[in-house]
């Protein structure tokens, strides 16, 4: 089969105004949230900013406060960086957004409520997936793109890193089985599959991954991770984690992986195509004998102990965050309550 041909040209030219405007037309951007729109509001902030510095150096309230000074230019310079990294981001995703339509693939800016099956998507209360590539060729059936989290309230304990990924189809479900990265941890694996297997590789794989497979799927799993499958996947693939959960299959890359360079993009679409090959041979004729008869005749291929690991994971530096916020309320509620009577035995008094 023919290698599918992908033009790589639109990565190699820098986005300008006039690319970055055409971009917010086609995608329907806000205009709260168009570049142009966004320059003026950071123009017209840091001139009265100045503005208003200037004026309280013609008075006596500088030499009094010169505190002030430093708030003023401080907020001109946070306006003007954040404004940076809004336009920078902006360039890259415009760059990925030719790139998809010069090669005939789907893209979208903003993707929302995707349902992904994925343990890391799952888990999160609300996520937000950016510069979204969808192709539909099916040599290489993929989707692309950069998902993270978003929380408010109570949904604190969700967040997670964000995280790049490649999803795959698979010609018939399979067992949910993750392949975790030890030397690189992507996707929040703590408390993931409570129960569960954790396999042990042989040989150079087990300095770099461990399989985790629901209990009694270890047969399973050793029959699609095969010696020289784990090979290629450490060819490609060593910096990544996989998740292989009903009939898809993804590959999850770290935040900053920048799809709008070409040599990334290049190397994640030789990835896509030889996983999705390789992985479709291995799984397209996978049955699970221990799904039973009813579940076969209604076309089940996969138990219901094999479908899901238990747990979804919970990422540590949530743990971590939430921990501080519930010391933190706690000495405040301590100080309040104890706070007074502290200092005056502190202090010697009656």
């Amino acid at each position: 089969m023919d290698a599918v041909a992908v033009d790589l040209a639109p990565l190699q030219r820098s986005a300008g105004i006039r690319d970055i405007v055409a971009y917010e037309r086609i995608t329907k951007t806000p205009l709260h949230r168009r570049f142009v729109f966004l320059l003026v509001v950071v123009l017209m902030f840091a001139a009265a900013m100045l503005a208003g510095l200037w004026f309280l150096g013609r008075t006596d309230i500088l030499a009094v406060a010169p505190i002030l000074a430093v708030f003023v230019i401080g907020y001109t310079l946070l306006a003007a960086v954040g404004f940076v990294w809004f336009a920078v981001g902006l360039s890259r995703r415009v760059k990925i957004a030719a790139f998809a339509w010069q090669n005939d693939w789907a893209y979208a800016d903003r993707l929302a409520h995707t349902g992904r099956p994925g343990a890391p998507f799952t888990r999160v209360l609300r996520g937000q997936e950016r510069a979204v590539v969808a192709g539909d060729d099916p040599r290489m059936p993929f989707e692309l793109g950069i998902h993270h989290s978003l929380s408010r309230g109570q949904e604190g304990a969700t967040v997670q890193r964000p995280f790049a990924f490649i999803e795959l189809p698979l010609p018939s479900s399979v067992p949910h089985i993750v392949l975790a990265n030890r030397r690189r941890s992507i996707v929040p694996t703590l408390g993931l599959g409570r129960g569960a297997a954790r396999m042990e590789l042989e040989g150079v794989f087990a300095k770099v991954f461990r399989l985790i497979v629901p209990e009694g799927y270890q047969t399973d799993a050793l029959y699609i991770f095969t010696p020289d499958l784990m090979a290629r996947v450490l060819d490609l693939g060593r910096g990544a984690e996989i998740e292989l959960v009903s009939d898809r299959l993804y590959v999850y890359l770290p935040g900053s992986t920048r799809f709008d360079r070409p040599a990334t993009m290049a190397a994640a679409l030789v990835l896509a195509e030889e996983f999705h090959r390789r992985f479709a041979a291995r799984t397209e004729l996978y049955r699970d004998d221990a799904a039973g008869e009813i579940a076969a005749r209604a076309g089940v291929s996969v138990g219901l102990r094999g479908q899901r690991l238990g747990g979804h994971g919970i990422s540590v530096l949530a743990v971590a965050s939430t921990v501080g916020v519930v010391l933190l309320s706690a000495g405040v509620t301590a100080l309040t309550l104890f706070g007074g009577d502290f200092f005056t035995s502190l202090l010697g008094g009656p």
